[in-house]
């Protein structure tokens, strides 16, 4: 079996290269012959073609003339930077360990990161990394936080913050003296337009609206106009005068999903719940106070009430919620009953209504008398049809 002597000599003439590097790849392969060179001639066979086109193109040119074309290509690449700095650089058809060390950053931009992995301090493999892509989101959100400025104004000393900043009602003793108070902020938020873009993986939407594509080439300008620092036109119709404030959120890591639907409240009727009359919610239309006792003083007036005959007191519980006590002789009947309902709430005169008793719940018949139907001192209660 040869030592390993013998190997790196046999190594260094078949491929010749220096002893120090046969002995590399004679050790990678563990002192296997046939493993090192097919080793060697998988990585190093480009770069020692490559090494030998150089050195016989160089013997055959005169070195003055090699000196004059290199200084040439010089002056050439500087004017290219110069005319076209976005313009790549065409590839030489040789190439040497300075101009990999020689290379700008354009070009490793474009071509990405390099890595190198393996070999020694005079060998090694070189990869390079993906692309890097003209991203103009990412571009926009860089250039949008360079021009963002706070321009918040401070007020002098510490204040203190509002916990409500709405509109506020100061309650009365009747439902004319009703005062509103308006929030401190209410005529800043007004004067303010708030617009919320947000970036998602396939398009971007504005206040939650319908997504918008990147591809499309409004839809591009719209954004272009944002990194410029300029308001979009659409943008200055909508808002008009007012002042504009733009969020963006960025939610490129996620899927667009459309908003759910928002359910609108119920808005029909309601009916008061736990109680043989209900009562219906939102069809009585509140009155001045002030007219409330001119229509009670009215209908106790065309009641004519007979202080010399006996009386009674009924409490009668309306369909609004609200209860009335008045006055009545024992013959007045239910028809003058229901005349002074409608006079003291005038409301009810257009509506078709019946009156019961409590408990059993009975509909009382129009001309019998409070005595009849046994209403002393009773309750009854309105009902509508």
């Amino acid at each position: 079996m040869p030592n390993h002597d013998e190997l790196v000599s046999q190594f260094t003439d078949v491929t010749g290269v220096e002893p120090e590097r046969a002995q590399f790849y004679l050790e990678s392969s563990a002192w296997q012959l046939e493993v090192a060179l097919a080793s060697f001639y998988e990585t190093d066979e480009p770069v020692t073609l490559v090494n030998e086109s150089i050195e016989s193109a160089v013997q055959e040119e005169d070195i003055e003339d090699s000196s004059k074309n290199i200084v040439r290509h010089k002056e050439v690449g500087s004017m290219d930077k110069n005319t076209a700095k976005n313009k790549s650089k065409p590839k030489p058809k040789f190439g040497t360990i300075s101009d990999l060390q020689n290379r700008d950053s354009s070009s490793e931009e474009e071509e990405g990161q390099a890595f190198y992995a393996g070999g020694s301090e005079h060998s090694g493999q070189q990869v390079l990394g993906p692309g890097k892509k003209n991203d103009i989101i990412s571009d926009m959100f860089k250039s949008c936080q360079e021009q963002s400025i706070s321009i918040e104004p401070r007020t002098s000393g510490q204040q203190r913050p509002n916990t409500f900043s709405g509109t506020g009602y100061k309650l009365g003793q009747t439902n004319s003296d009703t005062e509103v108070v308006s929030g401190a902020q209410t005529n800043q938020q007004s004067n303010t337009g708030l617009i919320t873009l947000k970036l998602w993986r396939d398009g971007f939407t504005i206040n939650d609206r319908e997504i918008r594509p990147y591809s499309d080439p409004e839809n591009r300008e719209f954004l272009a106009a944002i990194k410029r620092g300029e308001i979009p036109a659409e943008i200055r119709q909508e808002v008009q005068d007012a002042e504009l404030r733009l969020d963006m959120e960025d939610h490129r890591h996620e899927e667009y999903v459309p908003p759910k639907t928002k359910v609108k409240a119920f808005t029909g009727k309601g009916h008061m719940l736990g109680s043989p009359s209900p009562a219906t919610v939102g069809m009585t239309i509140p009155t001045d106070p002030a007219d409330q006792a001119a229509n009670e003083s009215q209908a106790k007036k065309q009641l004519n009430l007979d202080t010399t005959k006996p009386i009674t007191t009924i409490q009668i519980r309306l369909a609004d919620g609200s209860s009335v006590r008045a006055q009545f002789n024992l013959t007045h009947t239910i028809s003058d009953l229901r005349r002074y309902i409608t006079t003291m709430r005038p409301q009810y005169a257009i509506r078709d209504f019946s009156l019961l008793t409590m408990y059993p719940t009975k509909e009382l018949t129009e001309d019998k008398t409070i005595e009849e139907t046994g209403l002393k001192n009773a309750t009854i209660m309105q009902r509508l049809k």
